[in-house]
């Protein structure tokens, strides 16, 4: 049985405890319960305890340097202290969700290497540490190195086993110690540690060597294309491919650089070569020099005279032309000046005439307006007499046709009535026949109107009210919906400025406040101290009560300090500028001390950790007084007198009055937006809310859509069902009138008034005399419309007249003033041609002038520059050259000179003769090097390319081993699998097809998400065996490998495993899971081990206060 757990006490020395441990090598140490401090989630679910079977001996069979003997944790995660010892060969470790198994295998990885990151458990070291612990944290691992030959690493130093220890300190630093055997450290170099790890081929970053839970999630998950990087990391394909870049890169690199580089050298040995046989040569030929130097001053002396004589000419040639231009531009100005005069006459004259013709085009309109408004007048009553007359018209041609028809009925009548006396009996049995069909009509229309009743209106209009309810509700849901998306998507955008500028946070105005403030300290008496939220900070173990704090503090966190009241109108003055907010940037008032208040009665008792006073970090002594003052944060959480409120991390709080508790759930901020460090929490979860009412606003809208296509629908029917009923009513009525009808005529068929004309008769004399009436009143209208009215007559040929004449001068004024704009257009243009040519009679003056000076000028230095040549000697007649050349040609002759008397100095042509050699010599050599060294680059670029290639190879035949691997595996739950690996698109497709009849490829499933939890689970562990058959790790470690297994799935799998990892006995597997393991049986090769549960679950309900 296993032996009770030892209690180690938190302060207990480590090496202490390690020995304690070293000397107890069959017994597991437990850590002891927690004390009442720290989380509910630390310590006591990190205690570990055998399986209560006998402890295995350890295997006959050798096992590979490398594998883990023990895993040692101290203030880790969850565990305070906790060492747990492995079996060689598989390993189970097993408890409950909390109790500590993933922090097993985040040791195994931080202590071997792996960033935070990698563990997935934080994104700083430092956040590993024990939460509520302040002090270091250590893990260490003992690997075996018990060999002889290569496969030990550095037996001499380190013995049979290998202590890696890494020590995690409270800032985020973290150290290194490699100890041998003894627990001496040997090495805290990081390097050496990585040439352990490749001389034992540990993996610890490869997924397939080390499956962590996050790493298990994303395999289910992910797409083709991460399972294809699986693959590879899995494989070391992914690292070798990696070194054949580097190794690429470098050789690209020495093509590029190195090559250039010694080209480079080889073309300045070139240079030095030929600049010494240059100087052989020329050390040979010096005798003519001194000659040819004197020839040259002199062609020097002259040539300054030759060059200021052509410099003369030049100059006068050019005031010459320049003379020449301002004689042309004078008579050019005298031309421009006379076409303008002419141009003015012509323009002023044509300006009168038009003048002239637009006062009498303005004296006809005004007297043809006047015609027309006396013609208007006078047409008015014609008009309404044309229009009485059309009405008229009208009426009579009306009562026209109704005589007529009256006539036609009269005729229709006689001949009924006398068809009917004719035919009397004959009618009565047709009357009776009618009568019947009438009746048997009126049975089918009434059965009908009742059919049509019997679905009542009330069942349509209600139904069209729920429906019409429905709608209106979910038009408010999607109204209300879009108003979310909107804010949410201010306040992300709100976010996203905050993180730029925590300032904003404040309000949108407070930088530009904060920077007036600073631009006007001189008006304070003291400078105001505000926000007061950038004034303090949560501590770092309670970020996760921002948000309370945040509500307790209220728009304190806001507000600015300020010493006196005139400091306060002078802020107050500041906020009006940039229209801050009332609800803004308050203005707090208090003295300025330099210190905290002395007697605040901070709460005290196990929770007084959690008092708002306690969980705050404060820069400002004044910033804490004015909290206190104000917020009275001293009174919150106090345990004196009994709680009066208290404060849950998501911003509820619980109130105490009059001895009865109340709730009051935080219904406004439920995200801190000051006191939390960064605001990607926050962030995450709008994206998230975003997308959700997104989706929810799509899914309103079509149920928008479809309610009201019901809506119209139902309308539609009703109507329909309205219209059917009274189409129904008017038939009834119909037939129920032609019935009665029928029934009266056979009453008394005496009566029958088929010849009575009586009624038509009064009517034709009526109409009769209205058309005579009408007549007799047209007559009379014609004849005063056939009148003339002379006056209308006068005006009408008075105003045509007026008309022909305006036509007549609108051409004449047309002419006039096209004659107008074509006389300004020519005006301005001429007046332009006399500016510019005046302008060019002033620029040429200017130029002439200038010309003249520089004659004058250039006349003085020819004679000056003669007279200096002469006195140094006669004149030279072929000195064509400027002088620079000539000066040229004497400083290179000179240099020559010079350069041939310092050689000869120190040098004589024998010397010169041995330097050319061997500048030769060494040209020729480095010659032999470069190429040798072009040639071995790219020997390498064709070997890399060859080991690419063997790559491609390799990697074709691990993915072939692997598919067939996984398709044994596969098969071993009566499965068919196949790993499809396409290359060149980076991708892994899985195929799954159950091994029964009638099962074709089309039953073949490639989506895993298509497969059940327990199929998707058992899909990896196939996988993941059939890639370890192609690695050489000494150890393997999964976690959580079998979270969505049912425990059918779940047996058949832990079977295989512990059969597969028996074959390869000499390897370390370690398996950890949270469910039963009671199909698993210990033996010599197998070792369970269950983790005790998480601390709240030993203790029981957490008693209040």
């Amino acid at each position: 049985m296993a032996t009770k757990a030892r209690k180690i006490n938190a302060t207990d020395d480590p090496r202490r405890a390690a020995m304690r441990m070293a000397a107890d090598e069959d017994e597991l140490v437990n850590p002891s319960e927690d004390d009442g401090e720290g989380d509910e989630n630390e310590d006591g679910n990190s205690a570990v305890e055998m399986s209560p079977s006998p402890s295995p001996s350890e295997p006959a069979t050798a096992s590979e340097m490398g594998i883990i003997e023990e895993i040692y944790c101290e203030n880790f995660m969850c565990h305070r202290r906790m060492c747990i010892r492995l079996c060689r060969n598989i390993n189970f470790i097993t408890g409950e969700n909390g109790s500590g198994k993933s922090a097993i295998i985040a040791a195994l990885q931080i202590c071997l290497g792996a960033s935070a990151r990698a563990t997935h458990r934080g994104k700083s070291i430092k956040n590993l540490i024990r939460n509520g612990h302040d002090g270091n944290a250590i893990v260490r691992i003992t690997l075996l190195n018990d060999a002889q030959g290569t496969d030990a690493f550095r037996p001499e130093s380190f013995g049979k086993r290998i202590m890696v220890e890494r020590l995690i300190r409270r800032d985020g630093t973290a150290e290194y110690r490699l100890k041998n055997e003894h627990g001496k450290v040997v090495s805290k170099l990081k390097s050496d540690l990585e040439a352990m790890l490749d001389h034992l081929n540990i993996q610890i970053e490869n997924p397939c060597a080390v499956l962590d839970q996050e790493n298990a999630k994303l395999f289910l998950k992910g797409d083709p294309t991460d399972k294809y990087k699986f693959f590879l990391q899995s494989t070391d394909l992914y690292k070798m491919r990696a070194t054949f870049a580097k190794v690429a890169d470098e050789t690209r690199l020495r093509q590029e650089s190195t090559l250039v580089q010694e080209e480079r050298k080889l073309k300045t040995l070139l240079k030095a070569k030929e600049d010494a046989e240059r100087l052989y040569e020329e050390a040979k030929s010096i005798g003519h020099l001194k000659e040819e130097l004197v020839d040259l001053k002199q062609s020097l002396a002259w040539s300054f005279v030759n060059a200021q004589e052509l410099s003369l000419q030049d100059v006068q040639a050019q005031l010459d032309q320049v003379m020449h231009l301002q004689q042309v531009a004078a008579e050019k100005v005298q031309r421009r000046e006379q076409v303008v005069d002419a141009r003015r006459a012509e323009q002023s004259e044509k300006n009168n005439a038009l003048q002239e013709v637009d006062a009498q085009k303005e004296a006809f309109q005004r007297q043809q307006q006047a015609l027309q408004q006396e013609i208007r007048e006078l047409r008015l009553p014609m008009q309404k007499k044309h229009a009485a007359k059309n009405t008229m018209e009208h009426q009579i041609r009306q009562s026209q046709a109704r005589l007529k028809r009256i006539e036609h009925e009269k005729e229709q009548r006689r001949a009924k009535y006398q068809q009917y006396l004719r035919s009397l009996e004959k009618q009565q049995a047709q009357q009776a026949e009618g009568i019947q069909r009438a009746q048997e009509h009126l049975h089918r229309v009434q059965a009908k109107k009742r059919e049509i009743e019997s679905k009542p209106m009330e069942e349509f209009a209600s139904e069209l009210d729920d429906v019409e309810g429905q709608y209106v509700a979910c038009s408010q849901q999607k109204r209300e919906a879009s108003n979310e998306v909107e804010r949410l998507t201010s306040r992300l955008r709100a976010l996203e400025s905050q993180s730029q500028n925590k300032l904003v946070t404040f309000g949108n105005q407070i930088p530009r406040l904060q920077q007036l403030i600073q631009d006007n300290l001189h008006k304070f008496s003291a400078p105001p101290i505000g926000p007061l939220g950038m004034y303090f900070s949560l501590k770092p173990q309670y970020q996760d009560y921002a948000v309370a704090v945040e509500v307790v503090l209220k728009s304190v966190i806001g507000s600015y300090l300020v010493a006196n009241g005139r400091d306060k109108n002078v802020l107050d003055n500041l906020k009006r500028q940039i229209n801050v907010p009332p609800s803004q940037a308050n203005i707090l008032i208090a003295k300025r001390t330099g210190r905290r208040y002395e007697n605040v009665h901070i709460p005290r008792g196990p929770l007084g950790d959690h008092a708002v006073v306690s969980l705050l970090d404060f820069e400002n002594p004044d910033a804490y007084n004015a909290l206190v003052d104000v917020a009275k944060i001293e009174t919150k959480l106090r345990f004196s007198q009994g709680v009066s409120e208290v404060y849950m991390p998501s911003g509820d709080k619980l109130l105490v009055r009059n001895g009865n508790v109340a709730y009051i759930a935080n219904k406004g901020q439920r995200h801190a937006r000051i006191l939390s460090q960064d605001n990607a929490g926050e962030i995450n979860d709008i994206n998230r809310r975003l997308e959700r009412q997104k989706n929810d606003l799509q899914a309103l809208s079509r149920d928008e859509h479809n309610l009201r296509g019901k809506r119209e629908h139902l309308r539609k029917q009703m109507q329909q069902h309205t219209a059917s009923l009274d189409a129904a009513s008017r038939e009834l009525n119909r037939a129920e009138n032609d019935l009665h009808a029928l029934q009266r005529q056979t009453q008394d068929p005496s009566e029958s008034n088929l010849g009575d004309t009586t009624l038509l008769e009064e009517e034709q004399a009526e109409l009769e005399t209205e058309i005579q009436q009408t007549i007799t009143e047209l007559q009379r209208l014609e004849s005063e419309l056939t009148s003339s009215n002379p006056e209308l007559q006068q005006k009408e040929d008075e105003l045509a007249r007026v008309q022909k004449d305006a036509r007549g001068l609108d051409a004449h004024l047309q002419e006039l003033q096209n004659d107008v704009t074509a006389a300004m257009a020519t005006f301005s243009s001429a007046t332009a041609k006399l500016l510019r040519a005046k302008h060019d009679q002033k620029e040429v003056a200017k130029q002439v002038a200038a010309r003249s000076a520089e004659v004058a000028e250039q006349e003085e230095l020819v004679s000056t520059t003669m007279a200096k040549a002469k006195a140094f000697c006669p004149r030279v007649d072929n000195c064509t050259e400027p002088p620079a050349f000539y000066s040229q040609q004497i400083k290179d002759v000179q240099t020559r000179m010079e350069r041939e008397k310092r050689k000869f100095d120190n040098m004589d042509l024998d010397e010169l003769h041995l330097d050319k050699e061997e500048k030769t010599m060494k040209y020729f050599k480095k010659n032999i090097e470069f190429t040798r060294f072009e040639e071995n680059v790219n020997t390498v670029a064709t070997m890399l390319a060859a080991r690419k290639r063997k790559w491609e190879n390799l990697r074709i035949e691990i993915a072939n081993r692997t598919s067939i691997g996984f398709n044994k595996f596969m098969q071993a739950k009566n499965f068919a699998g196949k790993l499809k690996f396409l290359h060149d698109e980076q991708r892994l497709d899985i195929n799954i097809m159950a091994n029964e009849a009638g099962k074709t490829k089309q039953s073949m499933v490639s989506d895993m998400k298509q497969l059940s939890g327990g199929e998707r689970s058992y899909t990896q562990v196939a996988l993941l065996m059939a890639l370890g058959e192609c690695i050489e790790s000494p150890f393997r470690v999964m976690d959580e490998f079998d979270v969505f297994m049912d425990s059918i799935n779940r047996t058949h799998t832990l079977q295989l495993l512990v059969e597969t990892s028996k074959q390869a006995s000499r390897k370390q597997f370690i398996f950890v899971t949270p469910n039963d393991l009671s199909s698993v049986k210990e033996d010599a090769m197998v070792k369970i081990q269950k983790l005790n549960p998480p601390r709240d679950r030993l203790d029981g309900p957490m008693q209040a206060s």
